[in-house]
């Protein structure tokens, strides 16, 4: 083992024990860490998923001198001074097994208008549009809750650790794959561009591939296919939709716009397929939208609200 590497394992286990004291606040400098070269993540997880072998065998292990699972079993994983330090850790007790299952929280939030990617410890990857909440665990980097706004995912699959997103009562499994979320006011809608998701809601599941995509709501599951490379046309400032409801529009133009977009209950289901450019040269949205949704769009005190257009 090179000098670099050697350091970087004393590095992942001082942070994997600093991270394991409940007074820890360092969240930040530790995610700049983790981000700074690919081989911290490594060595930290590899450090980590032994420290949770040995937490396993402490809670079932008989009245006697402990000696770490990992240590007999798999006595190459970890160099002599990892596999110390966390026995030495260890010796700090059934206290410590409480701090190590301790869930710790991470939340990432975009303003309207901003976009922000997000690299994970196992190499996965999220690209979150303006108006976004993300709420993490660092105890299970894996599982994920979108609580608003829309996302992309670029999953690094791994058969036996599934990445999970919960999305209000949706709940979506990745299958090895690059796909986008969005969060709407009644459910939740999946476009998938790469590989495979399973989508379980209370209205039913489903399997999508490529160019597929589905809103889940109590209405049940809408699929509809996608272009797969309009998918992450958001994040050049294009909205793109193929046969999408306009209630579901609406809610794209009110998080792109930041302006609260309603619609008329008589236009709720009306079908629309084309796109819009969003930003600062994309001239009078509001002229442009209603032409292009052959829609009125009208000042309401509170934004704008999409109605049918009067007769002429």
């Amino acid at each position: 083992m090179s000098v670099t590497d050697m350091n970087i394992e004393r590095e992942a286990l001082d942070w994997l024990v600093r991270v394991n004291d409940p007074d820890f606040d360092q969240w930040e400098a530790w995610e700049a860490w983790l981000a700074a070269d690919p081989r911290h993540g490594e060595a930290y997880w590899r450090l980590a998923e032994a420290e949770g072998d040995a937490v396993e065998a402490l809670k079932t292990a008989p009245a006697r001198p402990f000696v770490p699972v990992f240590a007999r079993r798999r006595p190459a994983a970890l160099p002599r001074l990892a596999v110390a330090a966390v026995v030495g850790v260890l010796a700090l007790g059934v206290g410590w097994i409480g701090w190590s299952q301790r869930p710790q929280p991470w939340t990432v939030e975009t303003a309207p208008g901003e976009q922000r990617t997000i690299s994970l410890a196992d190499g996965s990857q999220v690209m979150l549009d303006g108006g976004t909440r993300l709420a993490m665990d660092r105890r299970q980097p894996r599982a994920v809750t979108l609580e608003s706004g829309r996302a992309l995912f670029d999953v690094v699959h791994d058969d036996t650790r599934p990445f999970i997103v919960e999305v209000g009562d949706t709940t979506l499994t990745d299958l090895g794959t690059v796909f986008d979320v969005t969060h709407l006011q009644d459910g939740a809608r999946v476009a998938v561009s790469e590989g495979a998701v399973r989508v379980d809601a209370a209205a039913g599941s489903a399997v999508l591939n490529p160019g597929d995509s589905v809103v889940a709501s109590p209405r049940g599951l809408d699929r509809l296919p996608v272009d797969i490379d309009a998918v992450d046309d958001w994040r050049e400032g294009r909205l793109s939709w193929n046969g999408e409801r306009l209630s579901v529009v609406a809610q794209d133009l009110s998080r792109a716009l930041n302006r609260r977009v309603s619609i008329a209950p008589a236009l709720a289901d009306r079908r629309f397929s084309g796109s819009l450019q969003i930003g600062p040269a994309a001239g009078d949205q509001r002229a442009r939208i209603a032409l292009l949704l052959g829609v009125s769009v009208v000042e309401d005190g509170a934004g704008w609200r999409l109605e049918p257009r009067s007769a002429p």
